[in-house]
């Protein structure tokens, strides 16, 4: 049973902290602060790779473990913080402190377990179970890699060029369906559910419950219905991704009529495979199972999707290191966007749910070639 925090002996009144391994704090969310202050940021993320998510400070730039112990390191690669102090509760840490090394006065930082933000508009009751009931599923996973299609009565995904062998494939299908007769599609994924009432993102949210299957995938990608592409370039953009050790992309944007591009960042360039970049666009992200787990709560009670590409890659510590645009591969978006929500509405989710994760913009994204 965890003790309470108390003002009065601060550390010495706390039991030492057990020592703690990188895998089991990588992906991990807190608010920190300074001992009795408001938080320096409500919702931090120790991202992998020792990166700090959701919080820029050169003083707290990134983390690892020293000696079994938490350690918050400046961008000189100095620690400024190092945990010492922890409480418990069925033996998961969930408060830890430690004395901040400055010559200044003595201070504590505090790290505190929290859950994503609330939706600020659309918030429903996290006590409630959304666990999806699969209408198909395998026994085990075929492939390393999954597609998550939400799936209307028009998707083009039955357009999709199947130009290599089905044993060939290194992904397998999973279909959310909103259409009409969700049995119709049974022949056509190895994965089928019928989420008629929601939004992309809430579906997907819920496809991916503490025992979901679909854990089980390296990577997963979650394009939107009205997108052309073809199997070998469904290949390629995962075989990249794992090459290039990406934890977020997407493909490119086929510069061809009839192909709507909303940013031109996106459209695919010549003699490039991949550009490494701030971000990737909601329409057809891919993301690394790791990732993923760390995002999934942003889908929760997202509507329109806006401001998700803003908060994905702060999430995961910022940066182009592991954030990417496939040129390699292509696809082609098909329909105008803002056909099938309110503008105005998606910028009034954008701009709370920015507060909500406490988002500060920072410079546009500049993206780098790679060529072959």
């Amino acid at each position: 049973m965890a003790r309470r925090i108390s003002e009065t002996g601060i550390l010495n009144d706390w039991p030492v902290a057990r020592p703690v391994t990188e895998a089991e704090l990588s992906g991990t969310f807190w608010s920190f602060g300074l001992f009795g202050h408001q938080p320096h940021a409500a919702f931090m993320v120790l991202a992998p790779n020792g990166r700090v998510g959701n919080y820029r400070n050169t003083n707290e730039e990134g983390w690892l473990v020293l000696r079994g112990q938490l350690a918050l390191m400046s961008h000189k690669g100095l620690p400024t913080t190092i945990f010492d102090r922890a409480l418990t509760t069925d033996g998961e840490i969930i408060t830890l402190l430690g004395h901040v090394r400055s010559p200044g006065p003595s201070l504590i930082h505090i790290l505190q377990r929290v859950a994503h933000p609330a939706h600020p508009l659309h918030a429903t009751p996290t006590d409630a179970s959304r666990d999806v009931q699969f209408l198909k599923r395998p026994s085990l996973p075929a492939r390393p890699n999954l597609v998550v299609l939400r799936a209307g009565d028009t998707s083009l995904h039955r357009k999709w060029a199947k130009d290599i062998a089905d044993e060939d494939r290194c992904w397998d299908l999973c279909i959310s369906s909103y259409c009409s007769d969700p049995a119709a599609m049974l022949d056509e994924a190895d994965y089928l559910t019928h989420q008629p009432h929601q939004r992309k993102f809430q579906a997907i949210h819920d496809l991916f419950f503490k025992d979901s299957p679909l854990w089980q995938y390296d990577r997963v990608w979650l394009p939107d219905d009205d997108l052309m592409t073809k199997w070998s370039d469904i290949n390629l953009m995962f075989h990249l991704a794992r090459e290039n050790d990406l934890d977020l992309s997407q493909p490119s944007l086929l510069p061809l009529e009839g192909c709507f591009i909303a940013h031109d960042i996106t459209r695919q360039q010549p003699d490039s495979v991949v550009r490494y970049g701030e971000g990737v666009e909601i329409m057809c992200p891919i993301f690394s199972s790791r990732a993923l787990r760390i995002c999934r709560g942003t889908f929760r009670d997202s509507v329109s999707g806006f401001g998700l590409d803003h908060i994905w890659p702060s999430l995961l510590g910022g940066g182009p290191s592991r954030t990417a645009v496939i040129d390699a591969v292509g696809v082609i978006h098909t329909r105008p966007f803002g056909q099938n929500y309110d503008i105005r509405s998606a910028l009034v989710e954008e701009a709370a749910l920015l507060n909500a994760y406490q988002f500060e913009a920072e410079a546009p994204p500049l993206f780098s070639a790679v060529t072959p």
